[in-house]
């Protein structure tokens, strides 16, 4: 009995063996049967940014196309959550508590802000987070070590891209050998930012260079603050990567390009708005960079073991346009610095590649195809705006490295105004077999929605295309829609009015209930007015010959003052609304960038014709093969603030000093 005992214990234990040996065995196979069954399903990314701002923009894109050129196309393999907080510290709180305890498979954040944020609401949760676009990691206050690559939070990863400063202020140095002030905006919230102002500080004392500081707490601030410090007598203004000041930069550029201010910044390409150079980072390939690391751990890499260095992909912007105004300042480009240079803007304002720019760098050609391109441009009506805008998509497209009748057509359609025949037009362009639309006006835009789901629509000119039905934001929108937008600024002029004119309380307004863009910047002006003090009076029209009557009947109305919103039929018979104003000395204010040749004292607009070019890049991008669905819809971010002094004269409105001080341009008496 205890041999047939002792039998069996040995077969008992050789069974046990055997199967312990095939169990290890089939490890490897079943760990990678599990790597496979979890990339069958898509995988759950969160990603988050604290504004919307080119650089963090350009960081996004090159994150999403990173990712999909590693498999994980969002649609598809990918489930893509973007998050926005716009500027709002509360929001930013939110959306990173809701990404922490959500159901994501990989947190992914730009900037420094988010960072922290996500950071630290990720503590207890600790889901694998991966970071790009940070200047300095090790300031954020998130367990990054500055001298250890390896001490981090082990769910935590990412690189920094920290600015050239020293660079920036050497090559002011070069191009100005006697500079000796230098001042700078920086909001003192901002880890990042105040990393670079210490840097800067270092440099400064080393270059015998004072650095007069000026700091804000919100982007409102950044160009008065700019005023200030060239009213202190610095001879050039720093930007640093900081986010608030980015937001705020068209005021800043707009003071110093009025004093002959020298710009120079380390965040490309603000060289394009105005300022004589950047030195800094191509953030589309800092996101691209961050994209295949957030890649590398959705296909298994451990976070704990990526080394957390700096990673900066140099670029240099030079604008020869800006230079021109600055040579009476000593200002001047040699030789050793324009050799640097990747992209100039010569002195006729055309963007051309530097000496350092290489094949690689250069924006890829647009795809071969077997036949041309054929794109059709589909207008509502005639408008200044609209021949502005196409004026500029006209000028866009000059610069392609394509050749108009070989490698494209283009078609350009005009409705007249009438919504049957904008219809119309949009079939026979479908049956013309148009590669692309490219709705101008809203109404054009909400026509190509309903009739366009098989190929690209690339909006332009486009004051809110979430009204217009084209999605729920700027990221989530329809899979073949994406374009250039021209919400007017509403709150900006507001404020000035408030600040300059406070005595007005009541202003109107005239709007045409069939357009969608009409009614929705005409309520956008009564609840901010609302918001602000003001009673705003509004009176429908609907048709060119009623707008004469109905010009009359608003000025006669009881109010201080016209500020008259931008839709098709306003900006068309504009002449109608400034006649009346004039007859009744009503002053008023124009939200249309085009109207002072139209007898406007004030016009404060987006700038159409920018708004054309960047229709033109936008709709190369989707030539080369970039999905629609993945491109947020633009704001196109130029502000044209002009005031015209023989027109205030004939509408009898004074306007202070302080109010011209603040436009770009004053046409004298």
């Amino acid at each position: 009995m205890l041999e047939i005992a002792r039998r069996l214990a040995l077969g008992l234990a050789l069974i046990l063996g055997a199967s312990a040996l095939l169990l290890f065995s089939d490890l490897g196979s079943r760990v990678e049967a599990s790597k496979v069954a979890q990339r069958d399903r898509a995988a759950r990314v969160a990603l988050a940014q604290p504004a919307s701002q080119g650089v963090l923009d350009d960081g996004v894109r090159g994150i999403v196309d990173a990712l999909a050129a590693r498999g994980y196309v969002d649609g598809q393999t990918l489930a893509l959550k973007k998050y926005n907080a716009e500027g709002d510290a509360g929001v930013s709180a939110a959306i990173a508590k809701e990404m922490a305890n959500g159901d994501a498979d990989l947190l992914v954040t730009v900037s420094t802000l988010s960072l922290q944020s996500v950071a630290n609401a990720n503590r207890t949760t600790r889901k694998p987070h991966v970071f790009g676009v940070v200047s300095d990691p090790a300031a954020a206050g998130v367990g990054i070590s500055r001298d250890q690559p390896l001490d981090h939070p082990a769910w935590l990863a990412g690189f920094g891209t920290m600015q050239p400063v020293e660079a920036a202020f050497k090559i002011a140095r070069e191009m100005k050998p006697d500079l000796k002030r230098v001042g700078v905006v920086w909001n003192a919230a901002e880890a990042n930012s105040e990393a670079q102002i210490k840097i800067a500080r270092q440099v400064c004392a080393g270059l015998g260079i004072e650095l007069m500081e000026s700091t804000i707490d919100s982007s409102s601030g950044v160009g008065e603050a700019a005023g200030a410090l060239i009213a202190r007598g610095v001879e050039a203004i720093f930007m640093a990567g900081d986010v608030m000041v980015m937001v705020g930069a068209e005021p800043l550029l707009a003071a110093a390009k009025k004093s002959d201010i020298a710009v120079f910044s380390v965040i490309p390409p603000n060289a394009r708005k105005g300022a004589l150079f950047d030195i800094g980072a191509d953030y589309y390939q800092v996101g691209r960079h961050a994209g295949d690391l957030a890649a590398d751990v959705l296909d298994g890499r451990d976070p704990a073991k990526v080394e957390i260095v700096n990673y900066l992909p140099e670029s240099i912007f030079i604008n020869e346009q800006t230079l021109s105004a600055l040579v009476k300042k000593g200002w001047r480009l040699p030789d050793s610095v324009r050799s640097r240079a990747k992209v100039i803007i010569n002195s006729a304002g055309q963007e051309i590649p530097g000496p350092a720019a290489s094949v690689a760098a250069a924006p890829p050609p647009a795809r071969k195809r077997e036949k041309p391109w054929n794109l059709y441009a589909i207008m509502y009506t005639e408008s200044p705006p609209a021949e502005e805008t196409v004026a500029g998509l006209h000028e866009g497209m000059k610069k392609w490295p394509l050749v108009e009748g070989r490698d494209y057509t283009f078609h350009l359609l005009n409705a007249q105004g009438d919504i049957g025949t904008l219809n119309s037009l949009i079939d026979a362009a479908l049956t013309d077999g148009a590669d692309i639309i490219i709705p101008i006006s809203t109404p054009s835009l909400q026509a190509a929605i309903r009739k366009v789901k098989d190929r690209p629509v690339v909006f332009s000119l486009i004051a809110n295309p979430i009204a217009a039905g084209a999605g729920k934001s700027y990221e989530d929108h329809l899979p073949n829609v994406t374009g250039i937008t021209v919400l007017a600024p509403t709150d900006d002029l507001l404020d000035l009015l408030r600040k300059h004119f406070p005595q007005y309380r009541r202003i109107g307004t005239l709007y045409c209930p069939a357009e969608a863009n009409s009614v929705d910047l005409k309520d956008t002006l009564v609840s901010h007015g609302k918001a602000r003090g003001f009673e705003v009076e509004t009176v429908a029209v609907s048709t060119p010959s009623e707008l004469p009557d109905a010009a009359m009947s608003l000025a006669g109305k009881p109010i201080d003052a016209i500020v008259q919103i931008s839709d098709n039929l306003t900006s068309a018979g504009f002449t109608a609304i400034s006649r009346a104003a004039n007859q009744v000395r009503k002053p008023l204010f124009s939200l249309n960038s085009t109207t002072i040749g139209l007898g406007a004292p004030i016009s404060f607009g987006r700038d159409y014709h920018e708004c054309g070019i960047q229709t033109a890049t936008m709709l190369l991008r989707v030539m080369n093969g970039e999905s629609p669905a993945r491109m947020p819809f633009l704001l196109s971010p130029h502000v044209v603030k002009k005031a015209s002094l023989p027109n205030a004269r004939a509408n009898g409105l004074l306007i202070p000093q302080g109010y011209l001080d603040e436009m770009e341009t004053v046409i004298p008496q």
